[in-house]
């Protein structure tokens, strides 16, 4: 009987050994919608049920509203999602400035839940005015540690976006590795993740390249499958949190 019970705590003590595996997801967090300058819809067609229906039929699991200074579309995509098993992320895209390089792109990211007013109240603090709002061309002045405070406050995160596009934005790529502790980015070009490999030999870095898409059938045209140990946000934020944010 004594044998059976050491047995039996050694076999329910492997039992509650808690697991680091990761579950792969599907995602694809730059899409734009109607509320994004030059979006090319389909007439007759609800937008936001076309782009969940479409997500899922591209396989993905995730996707990430992300129009230029607004969240207008992001509370009807959400809605249309709620039957569907695709986790929608509100945010937006932002460009700032690191030195003379005026053409910094970042997605900013937030918890599932957020919805547009959320981000317009973070646009606001950003310094922009209502008719700021959904204009492509705007220049946030803040400094990027002033727009990345700001982001994390409200729990968000940022992923700097298709830095590899110019050899303008790719000069600032080293400080926004090497001081600002970045290490998930958003690529145009795959064979840039040669570059980051010979700069930072020792260095991991999450390499991705999502649609930006402009137009419903761009909706999943370039997507990642990411491991995660949590789904959703959650997920997200541990993966995508700045090296000095990482416990």
């Amino acid at each position: 009987m004594t044998q059976k019970k050491k047995l039996s705590d050694k076999i329910e003590t492997r039992k509650v050994k808690p697991s680091a595996r990761r579950k792969s997801y599907a995602m694809d967090l730059r899409v734009h919608s109607p509320a994004s300058l030059g979006y090319l819809g389909i007439d007759g067609i609800d937008t936001a049920p076309a782009m969940v229906r479409l997500a899922k039929v591209k396989g993905l699991d995730m996707i990430a509203v992300t129009d230029y200074y607004s969240g207008e579309f992001v509370d009807r995509v959400s809605e249309a999602a709620k039957e569907m098993a695709l986790t929608v992320i509100p945010g937006t895209v932002i460009r700032c400035r690191i030195d003379d390089c005026d053409d910094v792109m970042l997605i900013c990211l937030f918890p599932e839940g957020k919805g547009k007013y959320d981000i317009e109240d973070f646009l606001l603090e950003l310094g922009l005015e209502h008719e700021d709002f959904g204009n492509k061309d705007y220049l946030v002045e803040q400094s990027l540690e002033d727009i990345l405070s700001e982001v994390e406050e409200k729990d968000g995160i940022a992923i700097p976006s298709r830095m590899d596009k110019t050899p303008n934005r790719m000069k600032v790529l080293p400080k926004l590795v090497e001081e600002y502790g970045f290490r998930v980015f958003d690529l145009a070009y795959s064979d840039t993740k040669e570059y980051f490999k010979t700069q930072w030999p020792k260095q991991k870095f999450e390499l991705y390249s999502f649609s930006n898409a402009n137009a419903l059938a761009q909706v999943g045209s370039r997507q990642a499958r990411v491991k995660m140990q949590m789904p959703g946000f959650d997920g997200l934020k541990s993966l995508a949190a700045r090296e000095s944010l990482r416990s």
